[in-house]
């Protein structure tokens, strides 16, 4: 079995990940694309786009989010724990049957959502969707199977990239609990996480109200069958509103360059023309060069270039997007000597961005561009009408979307901007930071 955390790093947003919530592909519109709530309350969408590859992907709205002090790292472990016996299957029949059938069973998660998604080709779909049901919805956790997988998550905490470090620690920063719980297993609790605690999280957050049921390349009847048996519980965990923070947090550590994020508190996708007008705001202020070994001409960088000097820096434009909150801001490393300088250059256009029209426009075509290259990748499309399932409660083809992108305008994205001079910082720095100056001297 595999798994993958689903992150936030620089150039990948989430909110394209989500704003493709209300889109698929442009296939999508002729292709036939379906959408239900069941009367179990799970939501099923369907696109049979012919793919000689079925994907069916069971989503329910349950990570990090979810977690508490005392079982931080419990959506860690679920990760992990895909693919272990059943109260159907054992672990080897699960991987064996698996294997034969050419298929494979991938485990994700980000911080509001954990997703179980089966591949297989469309002649061996009825048999592996026995098993697909049996890792998403009948877990049994049997302890010794549970220890058994701790080499592997010691492994993937060693292995973390230092800028997912830093999203990390800027979403601690800004969230503190909720929002704020990492992706990732904190280290004291790596073994700590009992069988009881997992199946406990499974039952109260994995339920009918909070999943959806999404496939490619298969019959919208044969999805809503397969949806509509499904053993989830009926109840309705109800989750605690997002509550913004700010602050600080830095983490020395024996690099040779210093790596900072700032941010402040943007839109959710309960307030979605703002989050779209961050989304915009984000593509022009700019995201790092195009081409490889080349620059950019963002606004962004351009305004830190002067503190730099001839010193090799990067920065980027940062923009996450959930369901009642957001973050937008810089994330930006350097050579220790300039982390102050391009540091404060940074802080002061994030509080007073300045776009011209230009730039509005050119930011709204990659959003729409990015959108439409998302959505012709086989597994982006499933991820992506699964987002759009599990927070809206539908599917839609990217018509719509590209035409809320269109429908905003640079007054918009400027008004969004303005909020941004007001707002309370977030900052994380991770690295050799003896010249990042702290929240209070920027302020």
């Amino acid at each position: 079995m595999a798994c993958s955390a689903v992150r936030s790093p620089i150039l990948r947003n989430t909110a394209v990940r989500h704003y493709a919530t209300a889109t698929a592909t442009q296939a999508c519109a002729t292709a036939g694309l379906e959408s239900q709530v069941l009367n179990n309350k799970i939501v099923v969408a369907a696109l049979d786009n012919n793919s000689p590859v079925a994907q069916v992907s069971i989503i329910f709205r349950a990570g990090p989010r979810n977690e508490t002090y005392h079982t931080q790292g419990v959506s860690h472990h679920l990760r992990i724990a895909a693919g272990l016996t059943t109260c159907r299957s054992s672990y080897f029949g699960i991987t064996r049957n698996i294997q034969q059938l050419g298929g494979n069973i991938i485990a994700t998660t980000d911080r509001e959502s954990t997703a179980y998604t089966l591949q297989v080709t469309r002649n061996n779909l009825d048999q592996a969707l026995i098993f697909l049901e049996d890792v998403a919805t009948q877990q049994a956790f049997k302890p010794w199977e549970i220890s058994d997988q701790l080499p592997r998550l010691r492994y993937e905490l060693s292995k973390i990239p230092e800028t997912t470090r830093l999203l990390e620690l800027l979403h601690k920063t800004a969230y503190r609990t909720g929002l704020g719980y990492s992706l990732y297993s904190p280290k004291r609790h790596v073994g700590k996480i009992s069988s009881e605690t997992l199946q406990h999280f499974v039952n109260t957050w994995f339920t009918g109200s909070r999943c959806a049921v999404v496939a490619t390349g298969v019959p919208f009847s044969e999805v809503c069958s397969f949806a509509s048996n499904l053993n989830v519980s009926s109840q309705d965990g109800c989750d605690q509103p997002t509550k913004y923070y700010g602050g600080e947090t830095r983490k020395e550590r024996n690099s040779s360059i210093a790596s900072v994020a700032m941010a402040l508190e943007s839109a959710g996708l309960n307030k979605e023309k703002d989050a779209l007008a961050f989304a915009v705001l984000q593509r022009a202020a700019g995201t790092g060069p195009q081409v490889k070994w080349g620059s950019s001409i963002s606004p962004l960088y351009r305004s830190i270039c002067s503190a730099a000097g001839q010193q090799t820096f990067a920065v980027s434009a940062l923009n996450t997007t959930y369901s009642d909150s957001g973050l937008f801001g810089v994330v930006l490393c350097s050579e220790p000597s300039i982390a102050g300088s391009v540091t404060k250059a940074a802080y002061k256009w994030l509080r007073s961005p300045k776009l011209s029209d230009a730039d509005i426009s050119r930011g709204k075509n990659a959003l729409k561009t990015e959108i439409l290259y998302a959505a012709e990748n086989g597994t982006a499309l499933l991820e992506i009408l699964g987002q759009q399932a599990l927070f809206k409660g539908c599917a839609s083809t990217p018509i719509s979307l590209i035409a809320s992108v269109d429908k905003i305008t640079a007054s918009d994205v400027n008004n969004v901007a303005r909020k941004l001079s007001s707002g309370k910082l977030s900052l994380a720095a991770i690295g050799d930071i003896c010249c990042v100056p702290n929240v209070d001297e920027l302020c």
